[in-house]
Order: C-alpha cells, then sequence, then structure tokens
C-alpha cells in the first residue's frame, strides 16, 4: 500500500511539473492548450513511472562532482570567446573552422547509482559550454565521446 502511495505521489509530481512547463512554454492558458497541457503531462508522467519501475531513475550524486558545478560560469564565458574568435577568423578567411569529434578517458564507474550520478552531472555541465557538446560517456571501456567546435582550445577532460 505505501509503495502504490509512493508511486501515486510520483506521478501527480511529475504531472503537475510538466503541466506547468506546457504552461510555460507555449505562454498562455487559453482552453485547448490546457487540455493538451494535461493529455501531453500525463503521458510524459506515466513515461516517468515506467522508468521508475525499470529502476533508471536510481542516481546518488557525489559532492566532489557538484562541486565542479561552481566552475561552470567562467569555463561558459571563456568558451563564448573562443566561439566568437573562431567565428572571427573564419569569416576573415584567416582560419577555417575545423571541429571534430574527441574520444578520452572518464572515471565512468560502473551501473551502479553513484556511477550514474557522476555521469550525469558531468554531461550536465559539459553541455553548458558553447564550444564542446558531449554525446557519449561508456562506462564499460571508461571512455567519453564529444564533439569540440573549435578542438585547440578545449581542456580534455569534462567539468
Amino acid at each position: 500500500m505505501r509503495r502504490r502511495l509512493g508511486t501515486a505521489v510520483f506521478a501527480l509530481l511529475w504531472w503537475l511539473a510538466l503541466f506547468g512547463w506546457w504552461v510555460v512554454l507555449v505562454g498562455t492558458n487559453a482552453g485547448l492548450e490546457l487540455v493538451a497541457a494535461v493529455c501531453a503531462a500525463l503521458l510524459g508522467a506515466l513515461l516517468a513511472v515506467g522508468v521508475r519501475g525499470r529502476g533508471l531513475l536510481r542516481f546518488r550524486f557525489e559532492a566532489r562532482w557538484l562541486a565542479k558545478a561552481a566552475k561552470v560560469p567562467w569555463k561558459v564565458v571563456q568558451e563564448i570567446v573562443v566561439v566568437f574568435w573562431a567565428l572571427a577568423l573564419n569569416l576573415a578567411g584567416l582560419r577555417r573552422v575545423s571541429s571534430r569529434y574527441r574520444a578520452f578517458d572518464f572515471p565512468a564507474g560502473d551501473h551502479g547509482p553513484t556511477s550514474r550520478g557522476r555521469r550525469a552531472v558531468a554531461t550536465q555541465l559539459d553541455s553548458f559550454s558553447p564550444n564542446t557538446l558531449p554525446l557519449d560517456i561508456d562506462p564499460d571501456t571508461g571512455l567519453a565521446l564529444r564533439h569540440e567546435l573549435d578542438p585547440r582550445r578545449t581542456s580534455n577532460d569534462l567539468p
């Protein structure tokens, strides 16, 4: 009984969050949009319950990985400069932008909740940077793959 109540609360919270997000995104509370929000939020909440039932929403976050988020604003500013500089050089015809994909070692861990949390935090923090786009972190090989717009000015690790 307690588990069903927990699942119902989980689904209700997801439904409320998705419903609110829909209304914010469309920017109106017209009747048809509210009906669409109800339907979309219901589908999303059912999907979240299904994913939770399969055990795929178990994460545990390490404090040292969360602390790396403090560096992100500075990294974003640095990489905005890198992107604009690469664009300026390309427009001036001085240097062509040559992006590339790069794989590098990453302590991905295993398939446990702590390792999943580490991969989620690293991917999210790296996605804020305008010069890099994280694509995959493979726990089996311990490799991370990302796309770099200007590879000469990026670090070899995730945040």
